[in-house]
């Protein structure tokens, strides 16, 4: 399998204009694939297009009635069953299903969903047809949705359906979340199981949300020892994450041996996200990413979180070029494109730290390589 057809990048037009719509990342799908190519990265990878998922397939993990009521035409949430809901406004129907605050229906609702998730279940595809060994889907990575409830912005769960899809060829799935939150929806769909092992590097207090992954394990019945959490504290370095990334993979591979990885990159820890919570730059994703492809096992990258559109595009285009073997250099040039002006006033790749402490205090690094031993040594 040579370069070009050992990655493939997921997009299309209309899926972009789809996720270009979502409120919190309104514009930000444009901008990514608009850098992609002023690099010239499309050279050294095969562009496939997402197709939109049926409810039929969406209902592999999501309820019928939360489907319902998500692609609502009308956004009434009306049900087939007249007396079931007949007694629920329909503020609270929309509630029920956590399609309010974060979540409200907006005008393209539907398209994002049938398009994030057949984007993702596309990538997985071509991983279990072997048509590529990388594959790349930057508009996925919507980890936060429950089975039934929107949450946290996702109004789907695409990881969850890709992994899914790969459990069709492979028989251990890792599933890494390098996001800023906690990976909870994917967790807690797979929190039985043996078959998929979740690893998620997140900040973790009291009233961040989700307000979940401060156990390092929180596996249950088969699950347990599969559910891996690792809670870092405010300001958060490069060097920090890299270690506790190092140190929790090297357990897993010895415990688990994945036979296929999915990364959820989401980039709302670098240092000049909005959330202003970790000080990471694109080095942190970086090294994560060229330790995951040294691995040898087929590997899915998926997008997340990410608010400084400049920055996130900055930190997917260099995992895109990591991918394709041509890593871009941090002082590199931005070159011109329709969105250059946005790149002020460096116009380079350079994603800088800040000058903050990193909370991360020695006992607490040590308190959670205690915690991974034992899941090392855990059967």
């Amino acid at each position: 399998m040579n370069q070009l057809s050992n990655v493939v990048l997921v997009r299309a037009a209309q899926s972009i204009r789809a996720a270009d719509r979502l409120p919190a990342n309104s514009g930000r799908a444009s901008r990514i694939h608009a850098l992609i190519d002023a690099f010239g990265l499309g050279e050294h990878l095969r562009i496939i297009e997402p197709r939109s998922l049926s409810n039929d397939e969406l209902a592999m993990f999501h309820s019928e009635d939360f489907i319902r009521c998500l692609l609502a035409t009308d956004s009434s949430c009306s049900s087939d069953d007249d007396d079931s809901d007949s007694d629920q406004s329909q503020k609270d129907k929309l509630a029920k299903f956590g399609l309010v605050h974060d979540c409200a229906l907006f005008d393209g609702v539907e398209d994002h969903v049938r398009y994030a998730a057949g984007g993702t279940v596309a990538a997985a595809d071509a991983l279990v047809r072997s048509q590529a060994q990388i594959a790349i889907h930057w508009e996925g990575g919507r980890h936060h949705c429950q089975r039934n409830k929107a949450a946290g912005f996702c109004y789907v769960n695409d990881v969850v359906l890709g992994i899914i899809e790969l459990q069709k060829r492979f028989s251990r799935v890792l599933y890494i979340d390098l996001d800023l939150h906690h990976g909870d929806g994917v967790q807690d769909a797979f929190i039985y199981s043996n078959r998929v092992m979740t690893v998620s590097l997140h900040h973790y207090d009291r009233g961040f949300y989700p307000n979940t992954g401060g156990e390092v394990d929180e596996g249950r019945g088969r699950g347990k020892a599969h559910s891996i959490n690792v809670p870092l504290q405010r300001g958060t370095s490069d060097s920090t994450f890299i270690r506790m990334f190092s140190e929790a993979t090297h357990c897993v591979l010895n415990t688990f041996d994945p036979s296929a990885v999915v990364v959820q990159c989401g980039s709302d820890g670098l240092a000049g996200d909005p959330h202003k919570v970790f000080n990471l730059t694109t080095e942190a994703f970086a090294h994560c990413i060229k330790s995951v492809i040294s691995w040898r096992r087929p590997v899915m990258l998926l997008g997340g979180g990410g608010y400084n559109i400049p920055d996130c595009a900055r930190c997917w285009t260099r995992l895109t070029g990591i991918a394709c073997g041509k890593d871009i250099a941090a002082t590199a040039h931005i070159p011109d494109h329709a969105f250059l002006n946005e790149y002020a006033p460096g116009f380079d790749m350079l994603v800088d730290a800040m000058l903050v402490e990193d909370e991360n205090t020695q006992s607490c690094i040590q308190e959670i390589r205690s915690a991974l031993s034992q899941i090392h040594t855990a059967d």
